[in-house]
């Protein structure tokens, strides 16, 4: 170790080494002070012994690195410290160049200057040798002269390694957090009580469209940022939080984004400090963007407002259910259905309304909606009300799937036909009376009149022949008439049976062809048959099967242009027997076809007055067809063809029973041109 005391005289240093103890710390200079006085350039010692080995203790032990530099740039002097902060790669640093031993620090007009590395806010930054990762240093440099005007410079460095990681650690942290909060799209903000302005992450300021936030007040930003129907109110919760009478402050406002675009935000506000008096100093915060969730909010209440404005307008009893029978919402008409006051079926369950056993096919329906693919189902169900009134209900359901099982609702709409039904049975009461009352007479008459006829015998007169073929033939039609009335009472009374068997297709054919022959001449149509040549074996009730195809070709006659032929094809398609009747004429209008096999139902008047019929016909057909297992339909173009036809199952394979007969025509009918499709030249409509 250098005798300092010495050196510094030999150097005329020192009084500039004091100057160097009042920069190295507040005790030092103190003490410094205490011991020597100065005048300038020269030191008077009072106590010279004493002095110099206090003055040897403080150099020695002195945490900071000390280097006393010429105007040349070599080191005259340095302490332990300096040396250990070089690690000691040099045993003697005393006539080096300073820029050799610190690379940073380089001679200029006879002073130094640094080269600062600028980390964060820190200043006069050098790197310090290492040999494990990077050190850093903090340098002061002071100037003084020596007694002969030669010019020094201190180099007091302190190594603040610790401090610098800690700054780039906190620095890494901050970003990732940045990226977290960017990615999440949340922002936090820090504000000062004190001193009314605040800072906020990056992500805060691209909530609102700001991409440069430097020199920025995130305080004021918020302030000339929300909207003023908003601010008075956010105000308000905040400072109930920074009273301390609630933990944490929830608010959503209105943020303007860029230049007009209002956005709605929500933020979570905190204290995180206060002061020794308990008052709030700093509070910490969170702001999101929730406009589309608030976007999706208001479409949400603005289609349940739509919703309940139809529900409560509707002219029958509607509600809107979960999945478990729940009411959620409904209109007055379900309490008058459900025989209850109003406001008491809120959250009641639609199965426990009136026992279990009176909506126990409702709940099955539904439940079977719910399994399958369909989402629209209707049912009559009988209810009792509160007051032991028994009604009849027809009830609609439609399910409504969003892509949430959980959300899914059930639309019920619900009329009460207990009326209708009343009046339904007595119309049928009726129509099954008077056709009863009228079968017996209607008989003796047609009974009479052919008696009649045949005692009159071929010589009556020509005017007395003609009354009584038209008397024949209008109690004819009449007892049709009644029939089917007794008939369709019958299937819609579910009275109405078949007797499935195995027959002959084609033998019916033939002889429902044969039967009807004369009715067809009377129209001047003829009737063709196309049929294979071996027997087609299915499972029908022969009688009724009968009476569809004798339908089928009575209308095909009455509708046929005058001189043209019906065309009867029977034939295997699918492992089914399908047997289709063909007519030239005026065809079917598509608004009749839509409702051709419901009851009465006619083509308009001024096309059907001049043809018999009652328009049960066909709707008979199809009850007795699909009571047989199989399927009616049609195809027509307008004044062109018309075909309709039967589909029913095969009994055995095809050609189990198959033996040779002779075909009844070798001419077959022409194949009708439709939009449906086609199975071997016969048009078909499914």
């Amino acid at each position: 170790m250098i005798d300092v005391s010495m050196h510094l005289h030999r150097h005329g240093c020192i009084s500039g080494l004091s100057n160097w103890a009042k920069h190295s710390g507040p005790k030092i200079a103190t003490l410094f002070r205490d011991r020597f006085c100065f005048d300038g350039q020269t030191v008077v010692c009072a106590e010279h012994h004493e002095a110099e080995a206090m003055f040897q203790s403080i150099v020695d032990n002195s945490p900071f690195g000390v280097w006393v530099v010429d105007q040349d740039g070599l080191v005259v002097f340095s302490t332990r410290s300096a040396e250990a902060l070089l690690l000691q790669r040099r045993t003697k640093t005393t006539g080096a160049q300073i820029a050799e031993l610190l690379p940073a620090l380089s001679v200029s007009n006879g002073g130094l200057t640094i080269t600062d590395l600028k980390i964060g806010d820190f200043e006069n930054i050098i790197s310090l040798p290492s040999d494990d990762g990077a050190r850093y240093g903090e340098v002061n440099l002071s100037q003084f002269k020596d007694a002969a005007g030669r010019p020094f410079t201190i180099v007091n460095v302190n190594d603040i390694t610790s401090r610098v990681k800690s700054w780039y650690a906190l620095r890494d942290q901050e970003e990732r957090w940045n990226l977290a909060l960017e990615g999440s799209q949340i922002g936090v903000f820090e504000s000062d009580l004190r001193t009314g302005s605040g800072r906020a992450s990056d992500a805060w300021y691209q909530l609102l469209g700001i991409c440069d936030a430097n020199g920025k007040d995130s305080d004021r930003e918020w302030r000339e940022r929300i909207h003023s129907d908003d601010r008075e109110e956010v105000e308000a919760l905040d400072a109930e939080c920074i009273a301390g009478r609630v933990e944490r402050s929830e608010a959503k406002f209105r943020m303007r984004v860029g230049d007009n675009d209002w956005r709605w935000m929500r933020s979570i506000l905190r204290v995180t400090e206060r002061d020794e008096q308990g008052d709030p100093v700093r509070v910490l915060g969170t702001m999101i963007d929730i406009t589309p969730l608030e976007t999706a909010l208001a479409l949400a209440d603005a289609r349940r407002a739509g919703l309940e404005m139809l529900v409560s307008n509707a002219p029958v009893a509607m509600a809107v259910m979960s999945l478990d029978g729940t009411f959620l919402l409904l209109n007055d008409p379900c309490y008058s259905l459900f025989g209850y006051a109003a406001g008491q079926l809120e959250q009641k369950n639609v199965w426990q309304l009136s026992g279990q056993k009176t909506l126990e096919n409702l709940k099955a329906e539904v439940e079977t909606l719910l399994d399958g693919d369909s989402s629209i189902s209707r049912v009559e169900e009988k209810y009792v009300r509160p007051n032991g009134e028994v009604i009849d209900i027809a009830i609609r359901i439609s399910i409504y799937r969003p892509e949430h099982v959980s959300d899914s609702r059930l639309i019920v709409q619900m009329v009460d036909i207990t009326e209708t039904k009343r009046l339904e049975a007595l119309k049928n009461d009726f129509v099954a009376t008077v056709s009863h009352e009228l079968r017996t007479p209607l008989a003796s008459i047609h009974g009479a009149l052919r008696l009649l006829a045949g005692v009159i015998g071929e010589g009556a007169p020509e005017e007395v022949d003609r009354l009584l073929g038209m008397a024949s033939r209008n109690s004819e039609r009449l007892t049709q008439v009644v029939n089917d009335l007794l008939d369709f009472q019958k299937l819609t009374a579910g009275h109405f049976s078949v007797e499935i068997t195995q027959v002959d297709a084609l033998d019916i054919v033939r002889q429902t062809v044969v039967d009807n022959e004369p009715f067809a001449n009377k129209f001047n149509v003829s009737v063709l048959v196309d049929a294979p040549e071996h027997d087609i074996i299915i499972h029908a009730d022969a009688q009724r099967l009968k009476q569809v195809l004798t339908n089928l070709l009575s209308n095909a006659a009455k509708f046929s242009d005058c001189g043209t032929t019906v065309d009867v094809k029977a034939e295997i398609d699918e492992e089914a027997f399908l047997i289709s009747v063909t007519n030239m004429g005026r065809g079917i209008s598509p608004e009749f076809g839509n409702r051709l096999f419901e009851p009465f139902s006619q083509q308009a008047e001024h096309l059907t007055r001049d043809r018999e019929g009652t328009g049960l016909g066909l709707a008979i057909s199809k009850e007795l067809v699909e009571n047989m297992g199989g399927e009616i339909g049609y195809s027509s173009q307008i004044n062109a063809q018309t075909t309709f036809w039967v589909r029913l199952p095969l009994a055995l394979p095809t050609g189990a029973s198959a033996r040779p007969r002779p075909s009844r025509s070798i001419e077959a009918p022409s194949s009708p041109t439709s939009s449906s499709p086609k199975r071997n030249g016969i048009t078909r409509s499914i």
